[in-house]
């Protein structure tokens, strides 16, 4: 019996963010007499420039399909496991990464690790020969290495980002009738996303 690492996942994420920021000068100098009144100072712009660091929570659905496995129920005989598990669950981590800015343009990497509770399982019936098949997701330690891009508007941050991810959990097909079953191991394959990004102040922000 073979299976097929296929994962399909999909995320809604929340993140608060802590950004570095440069020191700016505190002690500004203004040139007049006593009763000249200060200067205006400008707002600092939003500084999205350097490292960051924070935590996220959100909600996924999975899909393990089922459908590239074949289960040998019997010698000379195959019969095709197509049934797929859906889920959905919790997940929660942290993340870090660097900025680098040009103009309004943003880019750079990010890393994130976490909980991913994705378990759930299906049990189907073969007709003939009489079987019983049961399709599990497991939950497990996820990661990614992505790069990241977008563009600053005022206070906000509009990107996408892609690149490398794994999941530790795997999913299981066994055969409750004979009693055998094979594991799919760790996952490990692309991610892409999208987001907003919103500054709360020039050391804080929040990402959906």
């Amino acid at each position: 019996m073979s299976v097929a690492k296929c994962v399909r996942t999909g995320a809604a994420v929340l993140g608060v963010l802590l950004m570095a920021e440069a020191a700016h000068a505190a002690d500004p100098y203004y040139d007049g007499g006593y009763k000249d009144q200060p200067a205006p100072q400008a707002l600092p712009a939003p500084f999205w420039q350097g490292f960051y660091a924070g935590g996220n929570v959100g909600g996924l659905w999975s899909a393990v399909d089922a459908a590239n496995n074949v289960v040998f129920v019997m010698p000379g005989l195959t019969v095709a496991a197509n049934q797929s598990v859906n889920v959905s669950g919790l997940f929660g981590g942290a993340q870090a990464g660097y900025n680098f800015t040009t103009g309004n343009f943003l880019y750079g990497v990010e890393a994130d690790i976490g909980w991913m509770d994705n378990s759930g399982s299906h049990t189907f019936s073969l007709a003939a020969p009489a079987r019983s098949i049961t399709v599990t997701s497991k939950a497990g330690w996820y990661g990614d290495i992505t790069a990241r891009g977008g563009f600053v508007y005022a206070d906000a941050l509009f990107y996408a980002k892609g690149g490398f991810a794994f999941l530790t959990g795997g999913a299981n097909v066994a055969d409750l009738t004979d009693g055998i079953s094979q594991d799919s191991g760790a996952f490990t394959g692309w991610t892409i996303g999208a987001g907003l990004e919103y500054l709360i102040n020039p050391r804080w922000s929040a990402k959906l």
